[in-house]
């Protein structure tokens, strides 16, 4: 049966490398599909001949009579006139965001200086620091705030979580007979 239906497979018509199918015409599916839109689009494919004498009618009048050296500058200088205007925008708004970057760069380092060592034995900790909750940086032996005189009052912050998550409620009061 091999035999049989080897004969009868046959490569793609368009020549794509796939097998055909004599029901679809001798085309794969792909190529069929294909077919079967281009036979369907004829309306679509009218103002492709519009834009293909543009293409092929004005270079041929514009590579005789000026050489084809200034139109492509003329195009890439209207991007460039665009982009020195996105990039003047972009830099009008850096250079008052630099001096504003200038402005911060200058607390963040005196910041950065101070954030590199622990707060009570000066060990450099690096990424490994723990921020505390009263603003300091400390290394993993003082990183708990009774190890270093912590100026935070966590029992007050426990409290005031407690009180917003468990409103008290009163009840309305029983009157007796």
């Amino acid at each position: 049966m091999e035999r049989e239906s080897n004969p009868m497979e046959a490569l793609c018509r368009s020549g794509c490398g796939f097998y055909g199918n004599p029901s679809t015409d001798g085309l794969c599916s792909v190529c069929f599909k294909e077919a079967l839109k281009k036979k369907q689009q004829p309306p679509t494919t009218t103002p492709s001949p519009v834009s293909a004498p543009f293409v092929p009618a004005p270079p041929t009048p514009l590579a005789a009579a000026a050489p084809t050296v200034p139109s492509l500058p003329a195009q890439p200088q209207v991007h460039t006139h665009k982009l020195e205007e996105e990039s003047g925008a972009g830099t009008s708004g850096t250079s008052t965001g630099t001096s504003d970057t200038d402005a911060d760069d200058k607390d963040p380092s005196k910041d950065k200086k101070k954030k590199n060592r622990c707060a009570v034995c000066r060990k450099k900790v690096g990424l490994t620091g723990f921020e505390c909750r009263c603003g300091g940086l400390f290394c993993a032996v003082h990183r708990y705030s009774d190890k270093h005189e912590c100026s935070f009052d966590y029992r007050e912050l426990g409290a005031q979580e407690i009180r917003r998550n468990n409103p008290v409620v009163v009840s309305q009061k029983i009157h007796k007979i």
